[in-house]
């Protein structure tokens, strides 16, 4: 019978031995972080002020936190009674002051299998072999180190060197899969690295681009709003334009079917809706690029308003604040606007307002419109509004107009 043990503390903590698996309860908190450090630290005697001061106690080395350390001691052997049976020894050796996991007893560790692949990938002579190598380091990779037990100093610092190891271990992956068009492979690995790193725009990429190859154009399209709402609601930015050209390309191809004259105006024709266009950031581009030609060639005044949203002295406001405010000041926007003109989500604490036909006066006019209308009906909110207003430069496309031109 192999005695050896095999310890996973990525994702979750689990021990198994023979037909025998045992997880680690997260309940206790100090129990589990002990036994994690003694099986990370079982090449040497650990002093109880060390593993005291690992487990947050505020004063370590004092006679309360010996008690302690000895009370937990007690309750990881009844924890691990099954183990000792199995193994013949005691799994945690205990002597004056001082305590180790019993290095008699055969382990492995799915953290340093993890490390060592990904050091002997770095250093591989072929990429064959360095994506092999990679490839049964990632399938270790279930989940960050001991996730409930951030809290820790210790663990939190464990945890950041193997995301690290990690995120660049799936760097160095994804290009290899797709150049020899193992696009299955890199949909899967692009989708569960994005779980754990969900605002990484470039794990997107190859996602989208996996799965347009694999010709599951919705799929993509649903990654890409995903992700795109997750980068709005926590950086407060938009996706890059390549991402967006990925985006437009699955909408795309979801719908290959032709328009005929009948279906084209039921396509087109907007629902009735009072107040001002509201769009997303690429369709208020798309707008703006158009009424900038029709300016270019009219001459009529542009204008476009820049609100921001943040607390007193300019800091930013809490999320659950932003959010309301954003909320709110969308509504007030959509009332005080024109038809004609067309409004946009830009970022976390930003909205833009495109002003076809105003003039600066009448610009400036409508954003003290919206000011006002904010202040009178939430005078108790937190918020703060800031105001841009700059003209849209026209867009003449001289060379071109001139050879239309009879």
């Amino acid at each position: 019978m192999d005695a050896t043990i095999q310890v996973q503390m990525l994702g979750s903590f689990t021990l198994r031995w023979g037909d025998t698996e045992r997880p680690v309860s997260s309940r206790s908190r100090k129990l589990c972080l002990m036994l994690a450090y003694l099986i990370c630290q079982r090449h040497r005697p650990v002093p109880y002020e060390e593993l005291s001061q690992v487990l947050g106690e505020k004063k370590p080395g004092t006679s309360h936190s010996l008690s302690a350390i000895k009370a937990l001691l007690h309750r990881a052997r009844a924890n691990l009674d099954g183990l000792e049976a199995h193994c013949g020894q005691p799994p945690i050796l205990n002597r004056e002051r001082f305590c180790q996991w019993n290095p008699d007893i055969p382990l492995t560790l799915d953290i340093e299998t993890f490390s060592r692949l990904c050091q002997t990938a770095q250093e591989a002579q072929t990429d064959e072999v360095q994506l092999r190598l990679y490839w049964n380091a990632l399938g270790l990779y279930h989940g960050d180190f001991l996730p409930t037990l951030q809290r820790s100093a210790w663990a939190a610092e464990q945890a950041e060197s193997l995301h690290r190891q990690y995120h660049h271990a799936v760097l160095a992956t994804l290009p290899q899969l797709a150049a020899i068009a193992c696009w299955r492979e890199t949909a899967q690995l692009s989708a569960a690295a994005l779980a754990l790193e969900p605002q990484d725009e470039t794990l997107c990429r190859w996602q989208l681009e996996a799965l347009l190859q694999l010709d599951r154009p919705q799929e993509a399209a649903q990654a890409y709003e995903h992700f795109h709402q997750q980068l709005l609601a926590v950086e407060g930015v938009l996706p890059s334009d390549p991402l967006r050209d990925l985006y437009r390309k699955a909408r795309q191809d979801q719908d290959p079917r032709s328009l005929t004259p009948d279906n084209l105006l039921e396509r087109l024709q907007e629902p009735p809706c009072p107040g001002a266009l509201l769009c997303d950031f690429d369709a208020f581009r798309a707008i703006c690029y158009s009424t900038a030609r029709m300016a270019g060639r009219s001459g009529a005044p542009v204008h476009l308003l820049l609100l921001s949203i943040t607390a007193e002295k300019g800091e930013p406001l809490s999320r659950f604040s932003l959010d309301r405010a954003m909320d709110n000041l969308q509504g007030i926007i959509l009332n005080c606007l024109r038809r004609g003109d067309a409004v946009a989500r830009s970022s976390a604490d930003q909205f833009v307002l495109l002003l076809p036909q105003a003039s600066a006066e009448n610009s400036n006019m409508i954003e003290r419109r919206i000011r006002r209308a904010f202040t009178r009906q939430f005078p108790h909110s937190p918020a703060m509004l800031h105001s841009f207003v700059q003209p849209l430069p026209p867009n003449s496309g001289a060379e071109e107009e001139s050879q239309l031109e009879p």
